[in-house]
């Protein structure tokens, strides 16, 4: 019995883990860690980093995969806060170029009846 319960607990333990793992492993998440850690921001909360992480995924809906992606590489990739806060303005200028294209052809189709 008590190495049955011992094993329970191990694999308990290692699920947990590799739970973790895979939470703290999210692109999102790795990119808001990696700003305030270049930007030396070291007080922040846990709850920081979700709205940080809900902030990436909502602008990925709007903008779309591309520019977040690429913007999410070029963080990864930074050197210093200003490089990463360079990459975030550009993910988010080419976004927005996406959201007006898209508000374009609505507006086309919309105009021709297509």
């Amino acid at each position: 019995m008590k190495k049955a319960l011992a094993a329970i607990l191990v694999l308990g333990i290692g699920g947990a883990g590799v739970a973790a793992f895979a939470y703290m492993k999210k692109p999102e998440r790795a990119a808001c860690v990696r700003i305030a850690d270049l930007c030396g921001e070291k007080s922040g909360q846990k709850e920081d980093l979700d709205r940080c992480v809900d902030e990436v995924e909502q602008w990925r809906k709007v903008a779309g995969d591309e520019p977040v992606d690429k913007g999410m590489t070029c963080v990864d990739e930074a050197k210093t806060c200003g490089e990463a806060m360079g990459c975030v303005a550009g993910a988010g200028i080419k976004g927005f170029q996406n959201v007006v294209d898209d508000f374009f052809k609505g507006l086309g189709k919309g105009l021709n009846g297509k």
